[in-house]
């Protein structure tokens, strides 16, 4: 429970999540500062904000979860049919990469069985349960092997009816008279920062939706409602059937990028070897089809790493 009001900020969002009631969580994070002595979190002005103390705990306690789920991850591995894997990945990663591919996937691969482990929101975390993972600008990690999968490339796209009913975004008109699909939180490259890059309009002169998940954010694209921030390997397949076109003349390049990560050690399972193969395979042809489109690439200057 205090993990849970630390990530949410909240004592009734921690509630909601263990299905109890505001007091009784309360009532349990007051018994955990009774029993160490100190408070964790301080209240005012209606907000809920973790004391130095409760950010000690929140790191410890943190770091004993993903050690405990790296533990039950590699003993659910040991227990698991030799082809059959999981993999973890986004909702939107699932939906517009991989489900387009996925009879390639089965023609290639046959003898395997693919489950899907789904992330809603950034890339980020450990592998859990999962076999291999799909994560963002990873460097280093004791609990699994990483291996560079892509360069994080961003462009932005609409439908190709809103694109004849709205100039480009790098046009005269700029922003003016444009929707924009943004994902609502703290994100790594909002719009606000992505649009000097991409335009040389004004955020504010656009009308803004947003969405709680990346997927929906693609979807108010591909309606015609809205354009939005498409990461290149989530929004190729939509490119190149039709559903999305670019909606200006430039690609961002951050200077980021996206990582294979599975277990470690030399003993890794022949099934997992196949399918790492045959994702890094599809990412290379990825790579050659975007020179296809003809954008400028413009490179992130001081990107983060």
């Amino acid at each position: 429970m205090f993990e849970a009001a630390a990530r949410h900020m909240s004592f009734t969002e921690a509630a909601r999540e263990f299905n109890v009631t505001q007091p009784a969580v309360s009532r349990m994070i007051a018994r955990l500062e009774d029993h160490l002595g100190c408070e964790l979190f301080r209240r005012k002005s209606g907000r809920t904000e973790l004391t130095d103390s409760g950010v000690v705990l929140l790191r410890g306690v943190r770091s004993g979860f993903d050690s405990i789920e790296s533990a039950l991850g590699e003993i659910a591995a040991l227990h698991q049919q030799d082809n059959t894997l999981t993999i973890s990945v986004t909702s939107a990663f699932a939906i517009h990469w991989l489900m387009p591919r996925f009879d390639k996937l089965r023609r290639d691969l046959p003898e395997l069985t693919v489950r899907l482990d789904l992330i809603h929101g950034e890339p980020n975390g450990p592998l859990g349960a999962a076999d291999i993972g799909i994560r963002y600008n990873m460097t280093s990690s004791e609990d699994s092997e990483i291996a560079m999968l892509a360069d994080e490339v961003i462009i932005p796209v609409c439908s190709p009816a809103y694109l004849q009913t709205h100039s480009r975004i790098d046009g005269p008109g700029g922003m003016k008279g444009h929707t924009i699909a943004n994902l609502q939180g703290t994100l790594r490259l909002p719009w606000q920062k992505a649009l000097p890059w991409l335009s040389g309009g004004q955020f504010h002169d656009a009308d803004e939706m947003t969405f709680s998940d990346y997927a929906l954010v693609l979807q108010a694209a591909i309606k015609g409602q809205a354009i939005a921030l498409g990461w290149w390997h989530v929004v190729a397949h939509e490119i190149f059937t039709g559903g999305l076109v670019p909606a200006g003349n430039k690609m961002l390049k951050t200077g980021a990028f996206y990582n294979l990560l599975t277990r470690p050690g030399p003993g890794k399972r022949p099934a997992v070897r196949k399918l790492c193969d045959w994702l890094i395979a599809e990412f290379a042809v990825l790579e050659t089809e975007r020179d296809r489109l003809g954008l400028e690439t413009v490179i992130r200057a001081g990107a983060d790493r």
